[in-house]
């Protein structure tokens, strides 16, 4: 039969809450592009004509016979699809031309070009950053054989979403020698790893990208004129208290008094209510922010002056152009983003990360431009292609095809429930909770839901699950398959909900009417943490490494190292910590820290004098560290299970799932691994629960 053509299912933001896959769609480019490669890479007598000697030396070298870490057929694929578009002889690539990422007109004004984008599409645990550090490692290296060759650069820019997926990332510096990614995962001989240490790889978060201004203290600071005047329109609401939701600004009266005082801002209309006070005022607001050659000297320090830089996005569905107009018409943004903060986040994380690439293209150059993503979409402020996958992908391994390759998590959904619906409630848990609930419950129009009337119809699901995942984990404890028990998430709505539902189920405290939850491997006792609260506020202060607390850091080391067993080491075999993390555990006298921890068998007790992962609990000398005959710490036998109460919005929490539509995909309890997590969950469940694999989400 062959490999099914690309494609996806649409349905528009008007659809609402509508059931169905909606209208497939057919991605014509990558169908198109798998055509060619495979003739370019089958050509007889000459595979791959039109590359170059260091190109085929590397594809060859990827796919020998023989080799220890065999690379999987996607990842090779994704990155010759980036080469061909490159390299290939110009009858092979005849015919394809991949759309731009085109500015508004309004920034075409002030001199913005676009740059060349190709998307890869790569389902989460299919392996995207061994991906990067193939095209990583193919551009220095042609660089460094033929300076005057301009389709190469010797610099690659590696910008992701925040710092914990930087750190992870950090094995793409080939100055890491045999511990970066191109020696573990045998990607570049290692007579060429002397050469290919001569180019630059620089990962950084899009935090960064930020313009600094020189304005420092409020409303009330004294503006000091240094820097770039950046001077701009905008409309503000004034309201009781001083923040901005969905793309709208809110000030108080006395801090836009303190504003003008200041002369950083002036009025230049006002509408105001039957009693005289203000109500909403444009203005024109003026900013001293660092010049675009000091934004680009702190980014690109390490790379001096230089120009042509192969730029790749990690999760690059978070960076396109937002519209910041109106929401789309019947769009709710809440069931897209989560709560306002969130809508507000993803708007000015999409427009940094987007325009700053704009300002390096302006002064130094994009050669091309590789994004990574599972779900390459526009999620929203996009006008008609909300709700698409972004035009210029140009391969594409999607769920489907991850998930039959055995290579992530199987998504479950209940088909059967005692009701004998044709749909059971289930199937959607949040649409069925909310069907159940009374007017007062709901808040009225728009209202906040009652988190006590939420648990009221989920604790018995939840159970139900929690039921299950206290099987598998006694079935892997008693066949030794998976020392690491399964990790359990529970995705909410909103902060106020998951603070119920982590009382419930970790602290045992139901609310009124509600049973106790009675999961014994979820509850939090005796100093022994089996279940944390993740507040995506939380994650976003924690994105950028500076978190307003030591408990916020360390919740989060805890959430970046669930079912971690070990860390990864440098050419020595000393374990390579995240930055801080040493400091704070020695400071909180956390498991990992050496102050305060003995070697009795005690449930909260700390063998090792190196620090282990902070989601290692110690039961005994079952979960004692082993220590190698050198004195340096060994893996960590024993990892628990976490039982996650997340705030985060669907986009996140489920984001190696296609985006097919406005509605949030339909799993309200979603049991998952990463390869750093536990294994995968059955395909198939025992109970009053039948569940099944959604692939017609999949495109």
């Amino acid at each position: 039969m062959g490999r099914r053509p690309s494609a996806y299912f649409y349905r528009p933001p008007s659809a609402g809450g509508e059931t169905g896959a909606g209208t497939r769609m057919e991605l014509e480019i990558v169908n198109l592009v798998r055509e060619r490669v495979k003739a370019w890479r089958e050509n007889p007598g000459d595979p791959w004509p039109g590359v170059s000697r260091t190109t085929r030396e590397l594809l060859e070298y990827w796919q020998r016979d023989g080799r220890a870490h065999r690379l999987f057929f996607a990842q090779v694929e994704a990155a010759e699809t980036v080469i061909f578009l490159t390299e290939a002889r110009w009858d092979f690539r005849q015919g394809i031309d991949v759309p731009l990422h085109e500015p508004s007109e309004d920034a075409k004004g002030t001199g913005v070009v676009a740059f060349q984008r190709y998307a890869c599409k790569m389902a989460t645990g299919s392996g995207k950053t061994t991906v990067m550090a193939m095209l990583a490692a193919w551009s220095i290296l042609n660089k460094l054989a033929d300076r005057s060759n301009a389709l190469f650069s010797d610099t690659v820019l590696v910008v992701c979403p925040n710092v914990t997926i930087r750190s992870r990332l950090r094995e793409l510096d080939p100055s890491e020698g045999e511990a970066s990614i191109y020696r573990t995962r045998d990607l570049v001989p290692e007579r060429l790893m002397p050469e290919l240490r001569r180019g630059r790889v620089i990962v950084t978060n899009w935090h960064v990208f930020e313009p600094q201004t020189s304005q420092a203290g409020g409303a009330s600071a004294r503006v000091v004129k240094t820097g770039r005047p950046q001077v701009g329109r905008e409309v503000i609401q004034i309201g009781a208290k001083t923040t901005s939701a969905r793309g709208l600004r809110y000030i108080t009266k006395e801090a836009l008094d303190a504003y003008l005082a200041t002369g950083s801002m002036r009025v230049l209309h006002e509408e105001k209510d039957e009693t005289g006070a203000s109500t909403r005022v444009e203005v024109e607001s003026t900013k001293y922010v660092e010049s675009d050659a000091s934004v680009l000297n702190r980014v690109l320090g390490r790379a001096g002056g230089k120009q042509n830089i192969l730029v790749m996005n990690d999760e690059a569905h978070h960076a396109y152009r937002i519209r910041r107009d109106a929401p789309d018409e019947d769009q709710d943004e809440a069931e897209v983003y989560g709560e306002d903060e969130e809508a507000e986040e993803f708007y000015k994380e999409a427009t940094v990360w987007v325009e700053e690439l704009d300002r390096v293209h302006r002064h130094r150059g994009i050669n091309v431009c590789v994004d990574f993503s599972a779900t390459p979409y526009f999620l929203g402020r996009a006008g008609p292609l909300s709700n698409r996958p972004f035009p210029w992908v140009v391969s594409d391994f999607g769920l489907t095809d991850a998930v039959e390759s055995g290579l992530v998590k199987i998504p479950q959904l209940a088909v059967r429930d005692p009701s004998g619906a044709e749909i059971p409630g289930y199937f959607n848990l949040w649409k069925w909770i909310q069907q159940n609930l009374t007017t007062a419950e709901k808040g009225g129009a728009r209202g906040a839901l009652k988190p006590e009337a939420i648990l009221k119809w989920a604790h018995t699901p939840i159970a139900m699950l929690g039921g299950l995942w206290e099987e598998l984990r006694k079935e892997w404890a008693d066949g030794g398959q998976e020392a690491r028990p399964p990790v359990f998430i529970i995705v909410c709505k909103n902060t106020r909900i998951a603070n119920v539902i982590y009382d419930w189920i970790a602290e045992d405290k139901p609310p009124h009417g509600v049973p106790p939850a009675r999961l014994a491997g979820f509850r939090n006792h005796d100093g022994i943490i089996n279940t944390i609260r993740v507040d995506t506020r939380v994650v976003h202060e924690t994105d950028t490494g500076s978190a307003k607390s030591d408990e916020s850091a360390w919740m989060r080391f805890t959430l970046d190292t669930v079912g971690r067993r070990e860390w990864p080491q440098d050419r020595q075999g000393r374990a390579l910590f995240p930055e801080g993390f040493e400091d704070l555990a020695r400071k909180l006298e956390r498991p990992g820290s050496s102050k305060g921890w003995s070697r009795r068998s005690d449930p909260t007790t700390q063998a090792a004098r190196r620090p282990s992962c902070p989601a290692t609990r110690r039961t005994g000398d079952r979960g004692r560290r082993r220590r190698s005959s050198s004195g340096r710490a060994g893996r960590c036998e024993r990892s628990f299970g976490v039982t996650s109460t997340m705030s985060w919005p669907t986009r996140k929490c489920g984001s190696s799932l296609p985006r097919i539509s406005s509605t949030p995909i339909p799993a309200s309890f979603l049991s998952r691994r990463t390869r750093d997590w536990a294994s995968p969950f059955p395909t198939s469940t025992t109970g009053p629960l039948t569940t099944t694999c959604p692939t017609s989400w999949c495109g």
